[in-house]
């Protein structure tokens, strides 16, 4: 089986959010590396194929990551195993091997269960031809940094066994192009557009257009020419960049170490005391508070207001630079990303009154949208023309480097 995947590809400290093949994938951006198969019973490999995603084995053979047999995402966080996870403010993602293996591993199940849809059996191999655009914090994200992560994806092919129970399927994956950019700047064509490829409208829009009194057939044409600060609040990094139309000034690059993870590492002390543990992972305390019905859930919120409190403003005092950096000639402040949830009661009142007063309009963009804007804008770009003349204009030098590579090895 050959299949060619577009993929759009967020590499968040706490969630991993990929579109594959038009496929939205959310997993935590966790793995453990095993030394066996953790099923002692013989299972039907077709029984993993529905949910692969949340009991995700794999075997990874690359040139760009350890080898070995790893858990990936819940799998790993529901194992008991000692897992390994991008630590907030610390780790370089282009020098981790974490988002190479997840990456390598999201995109090879995937095509497992696109060959099992097609053929209706378990392939015994799948060869995956990838364009991907994934992205880079903007405080670690340089010319330099790019370039390294997108050659780790680039370099060679990848050998990825996916296990279903006892079963194996060997899957070759082979990254035709790859681009790192800054990490929300692609969000401009998911706000624009949707999958389809039409102005995007909808309830992502709603409390925008009532708090403003905007016309009734509102959609994503309205921004093709604002000039946008965006505020993306991730776990360990907000990227506070500017855009004009699909265009992105790159004199107002700004990021800084601060988002919901810094919160939760200051509050998962108390929290753990609570709940009567010795200590337990960030993204448990993550999966705790976005389940309202969960037990720890009300505790988990009150060892957390303080903290978030305290980011908060520390966000709030970056977005007053970026404004006063561009003579306040913004004509949108958008709002999204995985801790924007966490902090809208506290972030959103002092944004509207910083937005009233600088005559600029505030989207916050909804809970149900705020997670994926950047793994969809990511799709868009890698879906689009200008990543179209970006792969044509360096296949060139692709092919003359892993030309090289291979003389040298021989």
């Amino acid at each position: 089986m050959q299949y060619h995947f577009f993929v759009g590809n967020d590499n968040g400290n706490s969630e991993h959010d990929l579109v594959i093949d038009g496929q939205i994938i959310q997993q935590p951006n966790v793995n453990c590396r095993v030394d066996q198969l953790p099923w002692s019973d013989e299972q039907l490999p077709e029984s993993f194929i529905k949910q692969l995603q949340d009991q995700l084995v794999v075997t990874i053979d690359s040139p760009s990551a350890r080898p070995g047999m790893y858990y990936i995402g819940k799998f790993a966080l529901e194992s008991g195993e000692i897992i390994e996870n991008l630590q907030v403010g610390i780790d370089q993602k282009c020098d981790m091997d974490l988002p190479i293996v997840n990456t390598l591993s999201q995109i090879a199940a995937v095509a497992v269960q696109k060959a099992f849809d097609e053929e209706k059996k378990i392939p015994e191999s799948v060869d995956v031809q990838v364009d991907m655009v994934t992205a880079l914090p903007i405080t670690q994200h340089s010319d330099e940094s790019a370039s390294k992560f997108e050659r780790r994806f680039m370099q060679a092919p990848h050998h990825v066994t996916v296990h279903l129970g006892k079963q194996r399927v060997a899957v070759k994956l082979t990254f035709a192009y790859t681009k790192a950019i800054p990490e929300a700047t692609p969000v401009i064509f998911a706000l624009q557009k949707n999958p389809e490829g039409t102005w995007r409208e909808g309830d992502i829009f709603g409390e925008f257009v009532q708090t403003y009194q905007l016309d009734k057939g509102f959609n994503g044409s309205y921004f093709k020419d604002k000039r946008i600060l965006h505020t993306d609040i991730g776990d360990g990094s907000t990227e506070y960049p500017i855009t004009e139309g699909n265009k992105f000034l790159r004199q107002f690059v700004h990021g800084s170490h601060h988002g919901a993870g810094y919160a939760i590492e200051e509050a998962l002390e108390e929290f753990n005391k609570l709940i009567h543990l010795p200590n337990s992972p960030r993204q448990f305390f993550s999966d705790v508070l976005k389940n309202p019905r969960h037990k720890f859930h009300d505790r988990a919120l009150k060892t957390l207001k303080r903290p978030l409190e305290g980011q908060a403003k520390q966000i709030l005092l970056n977005i007053r630079k970026q404004l006063t950096k561009a003579r306040n000639e913004i004509d949108i402040i958008c709002v999204y990303g995985g801790g924007s949830i966490l902090m809208r009661s506290v972030l959103y009142p002092m944004l509207k009154e910083l937005c009233d007063e600088r005559e600029i309009q505030l989207l916050y963009v909804p809970a149900s949208y705020a997670v994926t804007m950047n793994a969809q804008g990511l799709d868009a770009f890698v879906r689009g023309k200008i990543y179209e003349a970006l792969k044509n204009k360096a296949t060139p030098l692709v092919e003359q480097g892993a030309k090289a590579r291979t003389e040298e090895a021989s």
